[in-house]
């Protein structure tokens, strides 16, 4: 299996231990309007829920399974995401367009959740604005969509 991080940061700015030297960098949904625009944002976040696509793409799936999911009460409020929620639970099959809501949704910090396609395929957010895809094959195709729209594709083991 084949597996990246996927992120806005640039791995130059990383210290010998892969720690990100930039504290002045956006982490998080939270930052907008203080550290970043929210024009700013809803770019970066497109370019994070186009670059799964596109690595789902390459493999040839549309449809993906939830294999964990948390939710936060007050963020799912804040993103008026009940209603979306309602009909998401462990172990089903999502679509594309569910899929795209629910990586908003994490990167909002409204939910956390793993996506994965048997031994296919997966996608894993952790804090602070990571993103880890794995795939059955190299994506070279994907890689490069999601380097040209701006993001870092680095190969990494996923910690999830």
């Amino acid at each position: 299996m084949y597996s990246w991080r996927v992120t806005k940061y640039n791995p130059l700015k990383r210290d010998v231990e892969g720690n990100y030297l930039d504290h002045e960098e956006w982490t998080d949904f939270s930052d907008v309007g203080t550290k970043v625009s929210i024009e700013e944002y809803l770019k970066t976040e497109q370019n994070y829920i186009n670059a799964i696509r596109s690595f789902m793409d390459e493999i040839g799936l549309d449809r993906i399974y939830i294999n964990a999911l948390e939710q936060w009460s007050d963020e799912v409020r804040n993103q008026q995401a009940k209603e979306f929620l309602s009909k998401i639970w462990i172990g089903k099959l999502v679509t594309i367009q569910e899929i795209q809501e629910l990586a908003k949704l994490t990167l909002r910090n409204a939910i956390w959740c793993k996506l994965e396609f048997k031994k296919q395929f997966f996608v894993h957010f952790g804090e602070d604005y990571y993103m880890y895809i794995g795939a059955s094959r190299d994506c070279k195709k994907a890689i490069d969509a999601a380097t040209k729209s701006g993001l870092f594709v680095e190969k990494f083991n996923t910690p999830y």
